[in-house]
């Protein structure tokens, strides 16, 4: 007779049963569900945080009626609106504090049950091991598609080393491998599911950030997973190259967040917001006009199209262990005509001097120098070019000073690769520099010291020109 035949209300737990040629194998059970042990190891080496809906993820998605063209582009190419998707991954890059994980936030909100994991570095918060990224993916798609949840969960079992592995070995392990069997028996998984990267240029270190990207373009092209891949991040240099190599071309779709002044209107409409909700938050009467319209303008204008400006500035007026309100936004439209010890763009003060941070000691100098250079009244309109002659800076030594400042500093290049023109993208970097209270005696760019520089440099130059030959082709001769 077989085994609990017109029985009812059984509960069975590890145990074996033996009924003539029948056999069954009651594994470990907890209230119906299998032990997944390898899948908490996997959650164990992920970080959960970086997820987009994490309570500790405070990056807030666009403000409702704003960027609405990016998020519509993007979430109808991860969706399939387009007619011709032949573009399997997508990098929106934009410079620093334009808005980009605010759009990569609502897109991932937009797409809904087609979102298959998301993944938000953040250096400042700590999110930023390369070698959690394949397994924070891994295990969100692992709570979406049970088939790949089994397969993992094994993979890990047998070989808990695997998330030690380099990176490259891990997306083979932990996702080429399980989905090629999966499919292999005729289950797909995660067919065109989108996978959103925000902020990559905060992984640590440039070869894992180049490595990330490399393995994901191999992997589309060669069919290896079924994803789609979604990235935000700033223009650096190596991740440029990396999304516009020969292998990328065919695979890639590149879109640009700029700094414009296109993005006024929406920059307005946010911050018209975040004064109606401090002026609920201090309860203030409806016959009180505050701000005025004049006021909103100028914060527009001293936005100049970078969302982080004006981010920062709600904050800071909405700060409720600080001073009230209307005397901050004095203070605020004060900002570069005085000093004061009291920063009222500190979040954006931390985020400069981190991308300051980042240029190497032996090189920083000549940045400084640079910087400094800039910001002289006198020298700001001159040719990249110009100012190297003026320097003593090789075209080397001029890109190994700005290597690293391609998210706050724009770099205009003729079609032969020459540097043109320089300038900030937003003046609230130039204020910072000149700040001394704001960016420490480290990054100050107007000490004694640099200020004379340059001035020597000026004048050395004048002297060089002063002596300048000709050759018989015409060309200067120092």
């Amino acid at each position: 007779m077989p085994f609990f035949e017109k029985s009812n209300n059984i509960k069975t737990k590890n145990g074996t049963f033996v009924d003539g040629a029948t056999t069954v194998n009651i594994h470990n059970e907890t209230h119906g569900e299998r032990q997944y042990r390898g899948i908490d190891r996997l959650l164990a080496a992920s970080i959960p945080q970086a997820l987009h809906d994490s309570s500790e993820n405070n990056k807030p998605a666009c403000f409702e009626g704003t960027r609405e063209e990016h998020i519509r582009n993007i979430t109808g190419w991860g969706l399939g609106d387009w007619k011709a998707r032949q573009a399997h991954v997508l990098w929106l890059e934009g410079p620093a504090g334009v808005g980009k994980s605010a759009v990569a936030q609502s897109c991932a909100r937009s797409i809904g049950g087609r979102l298959g994991a998301t993944f938000f570095f953040s250096r400042t918060n700590g999110w930023n091991d390369p070698k959690a990224f394949v397994p924070t993916i891994a295990y969100q798609l692992a709570t979406k598609y049970p088939p790949y949840r089994d397969r993992v969960d094994a993979i890990v079992l047998r070989d808990p080393l695997v998330l030690e592995k380099l990176i490259e070995a891990q997306f083979h392990d932990l996702l080429v491998q399980p989905l090629r069997e999966l499919k292999d028996v005729g289950i797909g998984v995660g067919e065109d599911a989108i996978i959103i990267v925000d902020g990559l240029d905060e992984c640590d270190g440039v070869g894992a950030q180049r490595t990330i990207i490399e393995i994901i373009i191999t992997s589309v092209r060669e069919q290896t997973t079924p994803f789609l891949w979604a990235f935000f991040s700033r223009p650096e240099p190596h991740i440029m190259a990396a999304f516009s190599s020969k292998q990328a071309t065919d695979v890639c779709l590149k879109l640009n967040l700029p700094v414009s002044r296109d993005a006024d209107g929406d920059i307005e409409a946010y911050l018209r917001d975040g004064f109606r909700m401090i002026r609920a938050k201090y309860n203030f009467p409806a016959v009180f006009i505050w701000p005025s319209e004049e006021e909103i303008h100028q914060l527009v204008d001293q936005s100049a199209g970078l969302f982080v400006y004006t981010a920062s500035a709600i904050r800071y007026m909405e700060n409720p262990s600080a001073s009230e309100p209307t005397s901050r936004l004095r203070s605020l439209l004060e900002l570069g005509n005085t000093k004061t010890s009291d920063n009222p763009l500190a979040n954006l003060d931390r985020f400069y001097s981190l991308i300051l941070e980042q240029v190497p000691e032996g090189i920083l100098p000549n940045t400084l120098l640079l910087l400094s250079a800039l910001n002289n009244v006198a020298l700001r309109s001159l040719s990249a070019q110009s100012l190297c002659t003026i320097l003593e800076f090789s075209l080397a030594k001029f890109y190994s000073a700005v290597i690293n400042l391609h998210s706050v500093l724009n770099i205009a290049t003729s079609d032969n690769g020459v540097p043109g023109t320089l300038s900030f993208y937003h003046a609230s970097f130039s204020d910072f520099l000149k700040d001394e209270a704001r960016s420490t005696p480290r990054f100050f760019v107007e000490n004694g010291g640099l200020c004379n520089q340059v001035d020597f440099q000026c004048a050395d130059a004048l002297r060089r020109i002063s002596h300048t030959t000709y050759d018989n082709e015409g060309t200067w001769l120092y």
